[in-house]
């Protein structure tokens, strides 16, 4: 990696964090320019447009992701097992140091949820990608018989995303220290319910 591309990479890693704080729309060129004590021109011809910059730190924000939830749950056997990993790193992976103010993709998905444009287009790319993966994972269970093969997939997924969004109303804005584990119950109940009886433990 060149100078150049470290110091992008420096950039991009603050500006996650900032975004992660502040929102995408609250990260500008400008503010971040502030932050980094660096000029706004400099920024500018990095970037070239504040669009640019919000896009960047999504594709950053998704190989996070990817690093901290997708790889892990890859590692494990295809199943349930896999599933569970992939819940369990969802849950935690906002806690790392790289995301102060949580998910990144929590908080720009109400920002952008009705706001046209490209970096809407991309975010929505970004999740739709991680919802396939999901429902894959959800597959898999079916397929190695540990879920009822009655199941919907689809529904499946979003309840399981929605236990991610629950999590996050009460661990972050309620301050609730009991809702990750009132999470992972939640989770546990709702395999439980979709599994073949002689499957339960």
């Amino acid at each position: 990696m060149g100078k150049g591309e470290e110091t992008k990479s420096m950039i991009l890693d603050k500006a996650v964090q900032v975004a992660s704080v502040q929102g995408l729309q609250g990260l500008t060129i400008g503010s971040l320019a502030d932050e980094l004590g660096m000029s706004k021109s400099g920024l500018f011809a990095k970037f070239a447009s504040k669009e640019n910059l919000q896009i960047e730190v999504l594709r950053v924000g998704s190989e996070l992701f990817r690093r901290n939830v997708v790889y892990p749950a890859l590692k494990t056997k295809p199943g349930l097992a896999r599933l569970k990993t992939a819940f369990q790193m969802w849950l935690t992976w906002a806690h790392t140091d790289s995301l102060p103010g949580g998910c990144l993709f929590l908080s720009s998905s109400s920002e952008f949820d009705d706001r046209p444009g490209i970096v809407r287009d991309h975010l929505k790319k970004t999740q739709i990608s991680w919802q396939k993966t999901l429902k894959q994972f959800v597959q898999d269970a079916k397929d190695t018989l540990e879920l009822d093969s009655s199941i919907n997939v689809d529904k499946m997924v979003q309840e399981i995303w929605g236990l991610i969004l629950s999590f996050h109303f009460y661990n972050r804005l309620l301050e609730d220290k009991n809702a990750e584990k009132k999470a992972k119950q939640s989770f546990n109940e709702l395999i439980k319910r979709n599994q073949y009886e002689d499957s339960w433990d």
